[in-house]
């Protein structure tokens, strides 16, 4: 798929910027022509190629264009912060940074609603959030000149992509106020991150319990949890609980390892069919 390819050159890009940048705000302005030039690329897909059906579309908008588009959402506030900063003195810095976080969290409880949807991996309104067909029935967001287009926007990537560019923008801040800047969640192969739901990590773990891999499957799965959850910094949550509504979803009550498999076996097909070109 040319996502996959436009989309393994961005991560490849990002890392090489992460890495060269000489400060964070250089690393913030190149990382934001990366992010513009990215989305410019996907979108030119999008309006060549469309979209086969509606899964494929909310596939795109729920999944793939985020990716990009919470780089532009962090490395925005990022740089507005670095320019804005106070330089005269720790109270009013710390009064300012303080504020920022504050910005994060006001937008955060005002979508709380949606972030439960988020979190706990539902599907049953993606047709409303994720194709562009219901992007009238919501109200427009408002905000900073991220990525706009209409032609390219559903009613609810931009939330999504602000909700995951934000939860970086608050590691930054916490950085800031603690008198260091920590690294995205991608900056080294010692600091993982688990970046996806936690109704999607209570399913990997269960899955990976039920195949007896770990310890012979003698291990309880609480201690699993904990100890992954420790390693990949997952939020924590009530597994029984996540797993009990689990089991009550109307439909695949395995959501992230359907998808994880449709995933691995695209990736496969995609790759035979370049090698075999």
């Amino acid at each position: 798929m040319p996502y996959n390819e436009i989309l393994s050159r961005f991560s490849k890009e990002l890392k090489r910027i992460r890495h060269t940048a000489s400060d964070i705000l250089g690393e913030a302005v190149n990382g934001l022509a990366l992010c513009n030039q990215t989305l410019e690329e996907l979108k030119q897909v999008v309006e060549k190629e469309g979209f086969a059906n509606r899964d494929m579309e909310i596939q795109f908008f729920k999944y793939l264009k985020i990716i990009p588009m919470k780089y532009l959402v962090y490395y925005t506030e990022v740089r507005f912060c670095e320019l804005r900063d106070p330089q005269s003195g720790d109270s009013h810095r710390l009064e300012f940074l303080q504020g920022q976080l504050d910005k994060v969290n006001v937008f955060l409880g005002k979508h709380i609603e949606f972030l439960i949807y988020i979190d706990q991996d539902y599907q049953h309104f993606d047709k409303h959030f994720f194709t562009r067909k219901h992007r009238n029935r919501f109200p427009w967001i408002k905000g900073q000149p991220y990525f706009k287009d209409r032609s390219f926007n559903t009613s609810h990537d931009e939330i999504l992509a602000r909700i995951r560019g934000y939860g970086l923008y608050a590691n930054y801040l916490r950085g800031k106020k603690e008198g260091s800047v920590p690294k995205t969640e991608q900056d080294t192969e010692d600091n993982l991150k688990w970046t996806g739901s936690y109704a999607g990590f209570v399913e990997l773990v269960y899955g990976i319990q039920e195949m007896g891999v770990i310890d012979g499957g003698r291990e309880d799965t609480k201690k699993i949890i904990e100890i992954l959850g420790n390693f990949l910094d997952v939020p924590r949550g009530n597994h029984t609980r996540t797993y009990n509504e689990l089991k009550s979803r109307k439909g695949s009550r395995v959501k992230f390892l359907e998808e994880m498999v449709y995933r691995l076996l695209t990736k496969m097909e995609d790759e035979d069919g370049v090698d075999s070109g």
